[in-house]
């Protein structure tokens, strides 16, 4: 009777102190994940913002830029895909108020080091930037489209391709292009 009661009592004692230390912890990593967030968005975007406001819409959270004026200067939106060679991938992708690409950041990942993890580096980024959603075969150059793979990585390369694609279509949904452009 003695080791299941001393059991149970580790296994309680185990339990509160994880408990106490998720409750002491959840804030502070919410801030740093926000701070985070924050300082992609004025990576994503090659100029100053003056002003930025979240959207939320449905289950995507959107941010716009607005220059002094307050014009809009870019559209940036959370996206993710299962398809990373190692799982989830999560990216903030910015574009520009035509819905071409400025660029985006990597927010989370666990790509395999030395390979599926260039997919942030900027020599791979590069090839995104000006496209547009109807105006890119958004398939890795070896399924015949136009987006060059990482050697030895192009299942993170076509993840990569296929967040992007997603984040392109919640733009263009949220923010509809005028028939006159």
């Amino acid at each position: 009777m003695r080791p299941i009661i001393i059991i149970t009592l580790v296994g309680i004692l185990s339990a509160s102190l994880l408990a106490v230390v998720d409750d002491l912890t959840r804030e502070p990593i919410a801030v740093a994940k926000e701070q985070m967030k924050r300082k992609a968005i004025e990576q994503i975007f090659p100029f100053a913002i003056d002003s930025l406001n979240t959207v939320q819409a449905e289950q995507t959270t959107f941010y716009e830029a607005y220059n002094k004026s307050n014009e809009l200067q870019g559209i940036a939106v959370e996206t993710s895909t299962d398809e990373g060679y190692s799982g989830k991938i999560e990216v903030l992708l910015g574009s520009s108020p035509d819905q071409k690409i400025l660029d985006y950041k990597v927010l989370y990942h666990r790509e395999t080091p030395g390979l599926g993890d260039k997919i942030d580096k900027p020599k791979f980024k590069k090839q995104f930037k000006g496209r547009a959603l109807e105006s890119t075969n958004w398939k890795v150059k070896k399924d015949g489209g136009e987006i060059d793979e990482l050697t030895a990585a192009t299942i993170s390369s076509r993840a990569i391709s296929a967040a992007v694609v997603r984040g392109l279509e919640y733009i263009n949904e949220q923010y509809p292009k005028s028939s006159t452009e």
